[in-house]
This record gives structure tokens, sequence and C-alpha cells, in this order.
């Protein structure tokens, strides 16, 4: 696997500021931005999931790191009392296989890659459908890197992010949260976003509304929602040590998308519907009188 080498200081890759750069608040800012620029969307570390196999029996997971070059990739499973909790899954070429726990459903998946004094970390989430487990709360709290942003609470079994909607996440540090810390926003769809944390190291994210008018005959139209990734990022300096954390993951439409659409089409058909039979009533009449004329 390619490295991607990074100098000391040069964190956040490419990714376009509003103004100046302003001074780092309390150890932890942006830092300068001055590397080339990457083909993808981004920049910024992910842990991307890429599924095969034809059915439930068959099917595997594999975890694929982008933007960063870790030795290997830390699994935790969202049952802490089972024995495989946490595990460590070796890299191969293509990534990482991600195996089915007995029980546990949620996974957190991190990364990290150090060099020098340049340590880099992503993270993501991985839901095992079939497999339930308890609430995932607890697992996202437990400590796992220096730097963590820990969704506050992720979405519930079978759902995910949405436009519109809003959710908050925890930006801390060796445990401790983060006060007026700033976090970079980027979607997939070209958004780009800053927020600060607040006193207890919480900053609340509106997912964005960014998803382009599609074309006739798109999936949209067949009742499939669009999809779109997200990647949310916070640096942080101790000492001659930068930290550059990153947590990405998907979101949806706006739940009410389309919706105004459909109700108006359902009231269409309705119409229809009623307008029917008065209208074969109203052919019947008019036969049975030319009939009678004759």
């Amino acid at each position: 696997m390619k490295r991607i080498g990074i100098a000391t200081g040069l964190l956040f890759a490419a990714l376009p500021l509003q103004a100046a750069e302003p001074a780092a608040h309390d150890g932890h800012g942006y830092a300068a931005m001055t590397q080339p620029a990457s083909k993808s969307w981004t920049s910024l570390p992910l842990l991307k999931s890429r599924m095969s196999g034809e059915d439930r029996v068959s099917r595997s997971v594999t975890i694929v790191p982008q933007n960063i070059a870790p030795d290997s990739i830390e699994a935790w499973s969202n049952d802490l009392a089972d024995a495989q909790g946490h595990r460590v899954l070796p890299l191969e070429m293509g990534g990482a296989k991600l195996d089915k726990p007995a029980s546990g459903g949620f996974h957190l998946l991190t990364a990290r890659e150090t060099q020098g004094d340049t340590v880099r970390m992503a993270s993501t989430v991985y839901y095992f459908g079939e497999r339930g487990g308890k609430n995932p709360t607890a697992m996202f709290m437990q400590t796992k890197e220096a730097l963590e942003i820990v969704p506050q609470p992720f979405p519930r079994e079978h759902s995910r992010y949405r436009a519109n909607e809003d959710w908050q996440f925890l930006v801390r540090f060796k445990g401790q949260p983060l006060a007026g810390c700033r976090v970079l926003v980027q979607t997939s769809n070209g958004s780009r976003q800053e927020l600060l944390t607040d006193a207890h190291g919480v900053f609340t994210l509106h997912v964005p509304d960014d998803f382009k008018l599609r074309e006739e005959g798109a999936a949209s139209a067949h009742g499939m929602r669009r999809g779109a990734d997200m990647v949310l990022a916070a640096t942080h300096t101790e000492g001659a040590t930068q930290y550059l954390t990153a947590f990405n993951s998907s979101y949806g439409e706006d739940a009410y998308a389309n919706r105004d659409l459909a109700w108006g089409m359902g009231f269409t058909l309705i119409g229809m519907l009623g307008a029917a039979p008065l209208l074969r009533q109203r052919k019947n009449g008019t036969k049975n009188g030319e009939t009678g004329d004759a």
C-alpha cells in the first residue's frame, strides 16, 4: 500500500478554509494546508467498507483504508462482554477482513498512522444488521485513540444520518473533552463547513441538504433515496506531536424529501380512481341513449 508522506505540521491537506488561518486555541486548531490535492473528494483519512458474497452465509466485509497507511485496523464490538469485543484485524492487500462476532451488531473501527511526530487517525462505524446486540453507547464512550470524534449518539439500528437533521459529537483528547476545538466537515457532494466545540467538547452538526437534482430516470425516481459520504476532522497539538483524527460515515436525503410529490401523486391517483365510476356511468348512459334513438 502506498504510504502518504505528511510533513510535520501539514495535517489537513488541500482543504480550503474561510479567510485566513487563525491562531491555534489552547493547543488545538488547524495547521497549514499545503499538501497537493487528492484526486478523491477528500484528502482526509477514511475507512470504507466493501461487501462481497451473494447471500448472508457467503457475505464478507472488508475494511479498506483510504488516505492513510496503518499497520492494522482495530475493531470494537458494542457487546463489550464478548471475548471478541476488541480485536486487531490484520491488513492484507485488499484491506482487513471484518469477521462476524457471535453477538454485537455495531462495530467501531479505527486505524492509526504514525510518521515522526505526526499521528493521523481514521474511524468509522459498521453495523451487522442480523446480529442485534446492545445499545452501542458504552462502546463509543470507551477511550480508543488519543484524539477522537465520538457520536453522541450514533443513529439507531437500521437508521442513518439524514439531511437537515441535527446530530451531536464529542471531541476528546486522551479521554478529556476539548473545548473550543475547530472541526472541519466535508461531504462527497461538495459541502464544506467549520464548527466549534462548546465548553464540554461537544458540537452540533446540521447534516447538509446538498443533494443535486437528479435527472429523470435516476434511482430516486424509483423510490430509492440517494446517499453520500461525509467526514468530520479535528486536530490537536501536544508538545512536538501533532494529531489529526477523522470520523467518516454516510448520510441520506431528508426524511421528507419527495414526500410532497408523493402526496400529490397519491391524491391524483385517488381522484382518478374516484372519477372512473362516474366516467363509466356517463359512457354507459350515452351508449344507451344512442341505442334508444336507433
